[in-house]
């Protein structure tokens, strides 16, 4: 049974409370960099890409995307980690009901939620 998030907020421990904030901020952070990722590759289409609305960098090919997304997709990877730690703690915290584990710890962690133990 999925626990909605109303239900966790009533009974939730701070560290529970915490860790689900974790994946909270880091899931916004992990948005920005893919915003910034596809902004690169959706360069290719223009030919140039500007970060800034200023500079421009030449982007005609795919291998220029991947030059200039590098530190951008280092960064999402660094993050998506971070989010599987946060979504392994959750499960081990008990807070492996809440509907936000429930969608994405297979996606982040690429296994399905252990069963508690008994």
């Amino acid at each position: 049974m999925v626990r909605n998030i109303e239900e966790f907020f009533k009974s939730a421990t701070d560290e529970q409370k915490g860790i689900l904030l974790k994946i909270v901020e880091s899931s916004k952070e992990e948005k920005v960099l893919c915003n910034k990722v596809n902004n690169v590759y959706d360069s290719i289409k223009r030919g140039v890409h500007s970060p800034d609305g200023f500079s421009i960098t030449v982007c005609e090919d795919e291998d220029d995307a991947t030059i200039i997304s590098a530190k951008d997709k280092e960064g999402l990877e660094r993050v998506r980690a971070q989010i599987a730690n946060y979504m392994k703690e959750a499960v081990k915290l008990g807070i492996g009901d809440v509907g936000i584990i429930q969608r994405n710890y297979k996606d982040y962690v690429g296994e399905n939620i252990p069963s508690p133990k008994v």
